[in-house]
This record gives C-alpha cells, structure tokens and sequence, in this order.
C-alpha cells in the first residue's frame, strides 16, 4: 500500500491516528489534509524539510511529532491547531518557532530538542497548562521572563545551550520538580530559585558558576544539586551543604 492508499484508507476509515513515520516522505500530499477526523498524527523520521500551511487544517489535532526530519521552519499555521496538547519537533534544524504557537494554549508536552534554535518568543508564556518543556542541544542565549508564568510546569531541560542567566522570573514556576541546565554558560543563580517550592533535582553540571545563592537552601523538598565540574570558589553557603537529605554533587 503506497502512501496515497494509505492516506485514502484513513480517510474512508475516519481514523483519529496516522502513522506515517520511516516513510522516507519528503513532501506532504495535500489529500493528507482532508483527515478531519485525526487526532494524532506521527511523521517522525522523515525527510520532512518544511509544512506546509495546510497542517492548520488539521483542526482536531491533539498530538503533533515530526521529530527527526529536516524541518528548518514552521509555518504561521501551526498555530491554528489550537487543540493541540502535545507537540514533539526534536531533532530537527528549526532555528525559531513562530509566533502563533502562543496560540497553542492547550499544550501540555513540548519537545524541540537538539534544533538550532537561537532564541524563544514571549508568546511561550501562553502555554499555561504545559507540564514538559525538552529545549536541550540547541544555541538559546536568553530565556524568556515569561516562562514565569508556566505555573504547572514540572519538567525542563535546558541542558547544552549557551545560556549566560537564568531569568530572575524563574521563581514562578510553582510546580517545577526538575531544572536541568548542565553545559551551559551560567555564571550565577538568580536568588529567586528559593521559591521553588517542589524542586527535587537542580542539575548545573559544565557550567561557569563560582557561587550558588544561599536561597537554594528554602527549596524544601531539594534531593539533588550537582554542580560537577564548575570553578565553585570557596564552600558552600552552610545552609546548603547542611540541608538535611539533600544530595550534592561536586
């Protein structure tokens, strides 16, 4: 069965998932865009360089991954998906994501690990229900204050980036669990990772910090601080090293 049966089944079907990862697709047929019925669609490990804009008419979507491909843009489109809870784009070559994804207000996984992307639209604010963001193995200099806001976040992985600071805004993310921001550049810690609250591990291994603020220490249920392989001067605040069942790692 060729891809175009395929999709001709799915459709007579009305089938709510297609998999059409290791295809070898290069282009995306447009009858793939009939399927208003889908719900999940998987094109992982592709030959996918672009989408077109008719993915927005996907209206029903609810999980979107074309991970492994050679996607180098989104399309504005993208962000009329607006049901859309998980969205995985790793291993990729994208270098932004547009602004219309801060449409995407239902999203609750985000994977666009080991892209090249540069930088992060404030619109990643909007995503309030997210609980996993994946932006390990890119080049973002900057996060954005916004992802304060990302109040139900528990998982976020910003490992070998070329992050200098973390935003002071950090403190916000009342339900991270676990910050991973190992290989980076960080040379400090804003003070307001103290306000975090249900922190379980903070890993900053491979990074530039010399000091660690005393605050980490309020982190009430920390079990893990690795700070492997940093020019740390000196001890550790007492507060820290001290803590009862917490776990460091130098």
């Amino acid at each position: 069965m060729n891809l175009l049966e395929h999709i001709a089944k799915a459709k007579a079907d009305k089938v709510r998932t297609l998999d059409l990862s290791k295809q070898g697709i290069r282009l995306l047929p447009p009858q793939l865009f009939e399927l208003d019925t889908l719900e999940d669609l998987k094109l992982d490990g592709n030959k996918l360089v672009e989408l077109p804009d008719e993915i927005g008419n996907l209206q029903n979507l609810k999980s979107l991954s074309v991970s492994e491909n050679d996607l180098m843009l989104l399309p504005e489109a993208i962000g009329k998906l607006s049901k859309l809870e998980n969205l995985y784009l790793g291993y990729n070559s994208l270098s932004e994501i547009p602004e219309t994804m801060g449409k995407l207000t239902h999203l609750q996984k985000v994977n666009i690990a080991e892209n090249q992307l540069l930088d992060l639209p404030d619109c990643i604010g909007n995503w309030k229900e997210l609980s996993k963001l994946s932006l390990h193995d890119n080049m973002l200099s900057m996060i954005p204050k916004t992802v304060g806001k990302l109040k139900k976040l528990t998982k976020l992985y910003l490992d070998n980036n070329d992050l200098e600071s973390l935003p002071d805004t950090i403190g916000g993310m009342d339900s991270l669990e676990y910050l991973m921001v190992s290989g980076n550049k960080l040379m400090y810690l804003p003070d307001s990772i103290g306000d975090l609250q249900k922190l379980r591990e903070l890993v900053l291994d491979e990074n530039s910090i010399e000091s660690v603020p005393e605050s980490i220490a309020d982190c009430p249920v920390l079990a893990l601080l690795s700070l492997a392989q940093n020019p740390l001067s000196g001890e550790l605040p007492k507060a820290i090293s001290g803590k009862a069942g917490l776990r460091i790692e130098v």
